[in-house]
């Protein structure tokens, strides 16, 4: 029996995005790690984002470990750091910002419709996101979580909304 391989990169050579695809757009509020900087950059890339926007100053930001987390990804997605008062003028009107963050009005993430020019916040890895932008968002959502740890990595939860939004809107 001859030996099964799978390339990814030849199996995923060639795909062309639907006519109607609208590219979504991600924000991370003040993350501090740059390894999850790399991990949201390549989550971007996976997803074929419109742009990654880091709110933070960019000060004291390990560029050399943001790169090496996020690969090939680092060159390939529109990517920068931008204020709080910037961000407004970086988004597209007809962009619906969703917060994917725990809060008392959350929804679950998997029972929710999610539009297709879409904005993803995810927040600070230990305050979330902040309110005033939680007040821009029209839907929180959350992933439910059924285990003692109520916690997942902000990548890993921009990464199960993200999926969950192409599932919904392109598969």
């Amino acid at each position: 029996m001859a030996k099964r391989t799978i390339h990814s990169k030849e199996l995923f050579t060639n795909k062309i995005l639907p006519e109607n695809f609208y590219r979504p757009i991600i924000v991370g509020y003040n993350i501090k790690t740059p390894e999850n900087i790399g991990n949201i950059i390549r989550l971007g890339d996976n997803i074929a984002c419109k742009e990654v926007i880091i709110i933070s100053d960019g000060e004291n930001v390990r560029a050399s470990k943001i790169k090496r987390t996020a690969s090939s990804s680092f060159d390939s997605v529109k990517w920068g750091f931008c204020s709080v008062d910037e961000l407004k003028n970086r988004i597209p009107f007809d962009y619906e910002w969703i917060a994917i963050e725990t809060s008392s009005d959350s929804v679950n993430v998997f029972k929710t419709e999610l539009p297709q020019k879409i904005v993803f916040i995810v927040g600070n890895e230990i305050s979330g996101v902040d309110y005033s932008l939680l007040d821009k968002c029209s839907k929180i959502v959350h992933i439910p979580l059924h285990g003692n740890n109520k916690s997942l990595n902000v990548s890993h939860s921009l990464a199960i909304a993200l999926f969950e939004w192409q599932r919904q809107n392109y598969l």
